[in-house]
């Protein structure tokens, strides 16, 4: 038996362990990264000695939270055996041996792939996949010196598991995240005594999803149940062996996806005022139904998320909205209602291009969609 599409990828197994910590080309990851470059350097230093290399990275469409605008970039300059240069920003094409640009989700989870000690099939097949989702530029060659190259290697081996990756909303491989926070969290020292004796299941379910994410047609969504201190979260909704639900969160997917990915500790006043109204016009209920387009219940009737377990979900959705990439299911789909379709301030910068993204030709793990 198969697992589901998108529940066992060849990207998830390519990747480092765990879920990240710094946003990809973001000041804190390039200070890391020239950290980790320099040692890389280091490694090889005899062999570089008469090397002169040059690289940038720029890297479209970051997450709003980290206030960069539409790109953010770093660049490295290696000379005589040692680094001479890391720094946030970009350089010319005409001062750089090699200089890629793409979008950022896509780069973000290229650098989580791990090459040392990975399957070769592996890695190739999760290389080629996210090598569709992207628009790329590329000028220049990258070096040809072998000992060059295994710093490179290196540099990306150490940063992938500090790199957040970014998933789509609300898809497996975005569950894989949420499974990774609750389940820490619930076995640490701090939490596991007050959950032992809790009995409770937790569902998110989102209907309508779109193509590019759910080619199948699937719902998108996550489910937890916590039985006597057992943390177990799924993808998807809940299954029927399960149900009823003690808390369900069910409803149509593209409108709740620009609040369902704000960093709410990062947020400002400002942006907090545009969620509100955005969520005022976009979760009243729909002329054509009669219904809110999301709706939130407890089919079991058993009331609220003991407290001892929502301690533990608390930073979830903050986690969470940091590993998740920026594109609106109107970017792909012109029928998108016009209360759902605009992008908002307080969900992406007013510049992001969706077109560094291929979702018009490729769904997210790298098939033709239907009719493209």
């Amino acid at each position: 038996m198969s697992a589901p599409l998108g529940h066992a990828t060849t990207l998830l197994a390519a990747m480092a362990d765990g879920i990240g910590e710094v946003s990809f080309a973001s000041r804190d990851w390039v200070a890391e990264a020239g950290d980790a470059l320099a040692d890389a350097v280091e490694r090889h230093a005899d062999a570089l000695r008469a090397e002169t290399f040059t690289l940038c990275e720029v890297a479209h469409n970051p997450p709003v939270w980290l206030r960069a605008g539409g790109k953010v970039a770093w660049h490295a300059r290696i000379e005589g055996g040692r680094v001479v240069a890391v720094d946030a920003g970009e350089l010319p094409s005409s001062e750089c041996d090699f200089r890629v640009e793409g979008d950022h989700s896509i780069m973000s989870n290229m650098g989580r792939i791990v090459f040392h000690g990975s399957n070769p099939a592996v890695v190739a097949a999760a290389q080629a996949r996210l090598g569709k989702l992207s628009r790329w530029k590329f000028d220049g060659a990258m070096p040809d010196n072998p000992a060059l190259l295994a710093a490179l290697r290196r540099l990306h081996d150490v940063m992938a598991p500090r790199t957040l990756p970014r998933f789509t909303f609300m898809t497996p491989e975005w569950v894989s995240s949420a499974r990774h926070v609750l389940s820490t969290r619930a076995t640490s020292a701090k939490y596991a005594r007050g959950i032992r004796n809790v009995v409770f299941t937790f569902s998110e379910e989102f209907t309508h999803t779109p193509a590019y994410a759910f080619p199948d047609g699937a719902h998108g969504g996550f489910w937890v149940r916590c039985d006597h201190g057992e943390i177990t979260v799924g993808a998807g909704p809940l299954p029927e062996t399960m149900a009823p639900a003690d808390a369900l969160t069910k409803g149509k997917y593209t409108p709740v996806v620009p609040v369902g990915r704000t960093v709410n500790a990062l947020m400002t006043e400002e942006e907090q005022a545009a969620q509100a109204a955005y969520s005022k016009a976009a979760f009243r209920r729909e002329e054509e139904t009669g219904e809110h387009p999301v709706n939130q219940t407890s089919p079991s009737g058993k009331g609220p998320m003991p407290t001892e377990l929502a301690r533990i979900f608390m930073p979830l959705h903050d986690e969470l909205s940091k590993r998740t990439s920026g594109e609106l299911p109107s970017d792909f789909d012109a029928a998108v209602k016009p209360a759902w379709a605009e992008a908002q301030s307080f969900d992406r910068d007013s510049v992001y291009d969706a077109s560094w993204l291929r979702y018009d030709e490729f769904d997210i793990y790298g098939d033709t969609r239907k009719g493209a």
